[in-house]
């Protein structure tokens, strides 16, 4: 057995850090008003979410509930301690029993346990993956009370990671959201003490502490950390530092500090990085150590154990406020990286931090011209019509017969922008480049009409999209590319 799943809590007493949580649960109980809602319980993954549902239904379930909390010595409560099940408990995976039919297997059930005169609790893990078909279902039992009292007909116990996914209508059906919080590093290096003195493991009680903090305080990825590193030898820094790759932290602010710099550096780096860890990994290692380098550089929060300081404000010195432009270049990309799209993303803020290319944040597209391709084509397939509405009204207005559109309209600058008799605007830049071109004798150029040519062509097609002649087929040939 594992030691997670060995050292899980059993009792209230044994949960870390949630004691107004398990106080409000206890009196649930004691008043005799477990059953009149269901429950949600939302946190971070290894955090107890689960641990505390099947101790409340413990509870709830009890005959000889002690202070609000299951007396372990009941049938009931013995069948669930073994098993993990009992006739009047059920766990579900939600991830793999998401759909309508697993509920409305559920809805049978409880109309049995109605007529029978048993109580129910279902709880559902990962319950944020429950489908709107199977939630919509469950609507009206988690409501309906049972005949002759206030209970409800279904209790149910939810465990999620993201409780803003779950349906507004299913939490207003439960208790308040009981929000497991983080603990704090000496919180958990305590437990991980208590574990190792029961299993005889060595360790340096300076190094727990760190193993708390690498695992972001997820208390059981912090036992399951401390079990693979006991396999290595006693729980020391070294045999930490093997097993959970810290000596990559250094690689990671090696690279981090030559971009803008040596690119062979980068590149260097980053080989010996995807030679042991996967590209996602990367993305996500380098992103963490550009924020924590701007954060430790500017005092905005405590060096983490297991990063080294100096090197954290050397790369804090360097880039400043550009760290921002890698960690947010690092944290948005999509999808299932590779090697290659990490390459890429490196040089391309290799070129920002020596000074080729604009930060990232500030490259906000100010023409139409400098948007992506993608969204530029639906921007211009939704103003299409509008622009062609807009010229034939332009049309109807100063529409001339073709015999006096003039052959050649004149020009005058005026305050340095060109315009035409009729008030046709030509863009300098396109005189200039037209010009650029004839000079260098190139043979073919989408710039290659004379000005006046220009404006005289548009001006008859102006007039033929007035007349409603607004078919491809009528647009004159030697418009070219214009």
């Amino acid at each position: 057995m594992s030691l997670d799943t060995k050292y899980r809590p059993l009792r209230y007493e044994d949960v870390l850090g949630q004691e107004a949580t398990v106080s409000v649960l206890r009196c649930f109980v004691d008043q005799g008003l477990g059953f009149r809602q269901s429950y949600l319980f939302a946190g971070r993954h290894g955090s107890g979410k689960t641990t505390l549902g099947r101790i409340l239904a413990r509870s709830l379930l009890c005959e000889s509930p002690v202070e609000g909390g299951p007396c372990d010595q009941c049938m009931s409560c013995r069948s669930i301690l073994e098993l993990g099940v009992s006739e009047s408990f059920v766990e579900v995976d939600a991830a793999t029993n998401s759909g309508k039919a697993d509920i409305q297997k559920i809805l049978a059930e409880i109309g049995y346990s109605t007529f029978s005169g048993k109580r129910r609790i279902y709880l559902f893990d990962e319950a944020h993956q429950l489908s709107t078909s199977a939630l919509d279902a469950m609507l009206k039992p988690l409501e309906e009370a049972s005949q002759g009292s206030e209970d409800r007909r279904l209790v149910c116990i939810f465990c999620t990671t993201e409780p803003e996914k779950m349906r507004a209508t299913i939490l207003s059906r439960c208790a308040p959201a009981f929000v497991v919080n983080p603990l704090a590093p000496s919180v958990i290096a305590e437990r991980l003490t208590q574990i190792c003195d029961a299993e005889g493991i060595e360790n340096d009680p300076q190094v727990l502490p760190l193993i708390a903090e690498i695992t972001e305080c997820h208390v059981r990825d912090a036992i399951k950390a401390v079990e693979g590193v006991s396999m290595l030898g006693p729980v020391n820094r070294a045999n930490v530092v093997s097993y959970l790759h810290l000596d990559l932290n250094a690689v990671y602010l090696e690279v981090l500090s030559a971009l803008g710099g040596s690119l062979d550096d980068v590149l260097s780096g980053l080989t010996a990085l995807l030679g042991r860890v996967s590209p996602s990994t990367c993305y996500e290692r380098l992103a963490r150590a550009a924020l924590f380098s701007y954060k430790v550089s500017l005092g905005l929060a405590k060096n983490p154990l297991y990063w080294d300081r100096e090197a954290l404000e050397t790369v804090g010195n360097r880039h400043g406020d550009q760290l921002l432009d890698i960690a947010s270049m690092l944290s948005i990309r999509l999808g299932k990286p590779t090697s290659a799209t990490l390459e890429c993303d490196l040089i391309q803020l290799h070129r920002v931090c020596s000074g080729e290319r604009p930060p990232i944040l500030s490259r906000t597209p100010q023409r139409f011209d400098e948007l992506s391709p993608k969204v530029s084509a639906k921007v211009s397939m939704g103003s299409r019509s509008t622009e062609r509405q807009k010229s034939c009204d332009l049309g109807k207005v100063s529409r001339l017969p073709a015999s006096e559109v003039p052959p050649k309209p004149s020009h005058q600058d005026v305050g340095g922008v060109t315009l035409t008799a009729n008030g046709v605007h030509v863009d300098r830049r396109a005189m200039k480049r037209d010009a650029d071109t004839t000079r260098s004798g190139s043979q073919f150029s989408p710039f290659a009409l004379s000005q006046s040519e220009f404006c005289r062509l548009l001006a008859l097609r102006v007039n033929e999209i007035s007349e409603g002649k607004c078919d491809r087929s009528s647009r004159p040939n030697n418009l070219g590319r214009t």
